[in-house]
């Protein structure tokens, strides 16, 4: 009866895995990309399919798969044939993405980080007397300030 119960345990800790990793993270005072509510009843409702237990788990370490992932499979399906051209939204008087420069990030590949405003990383002021100012790393964009442009891939035009 006992193996059962640990088992059990044992069972519930892997799949609840995101959760606890975001906690800890955000104990040790790093950013996630997802608000830790959302990883949460992800995981709790959606974590037993495997991809999206996968995609928890990067979040719960600060990285952002999605935008990578959607450039991707979008990529394999426009070379594949099966998808028709890919209309990405661009400001008034940019260039369309073929071959010309990206409206989103202007042909550099690279935008300012959504995460942390750019600074890639800061200080956190203390909260007692006996406390020093502790510097803070952005974990989405790996304290550059700059992330991949997620509408052109990074691709230079």
């Amino acid at each position: 009866m006992e193996s059962h119960f640990f088992s059990a345990m044992s069972q519930w800790f892997m799949y609840l895995l995101p959760t606890i990793v975001s906690w800890v993270q955000l104990r040790r005072g790093k950013t996630l990309p997802l608000p830790f509510g959302m990883i949460f009843f992800s995981n709790l409702f959606l974590g037993w399919t495997i991809v999206m237990w996968i995609l928890l788990m990067v979040n719960a370490f600060g990285y952002n798969p999605v935008p990578w992932v959607a450039i991707k499979v979008a990529n394999v399906l426009q070379g594949s044939g099966l998808g028709g051209p890919i209309n990405v939204p661009q400001p008034a008087g940019s260039f369309s993405s073929q071959g010309q420069s990206c409206g989103q990030c202007g042909g550099s590949g690279a935008m300012m980080c959504s995460q942390c405003q750019g600074r890639g990383s800061w200080y956190t002021q203390p909260t007692r007397a006996d406390e020093i100012s502790q510097l803070q790393s952005c974990g989405s964009c790996m304290s550059s300030g700059r992330i991949r442009c997620p509408y052109c891939g990074g691709a230079r035009a």
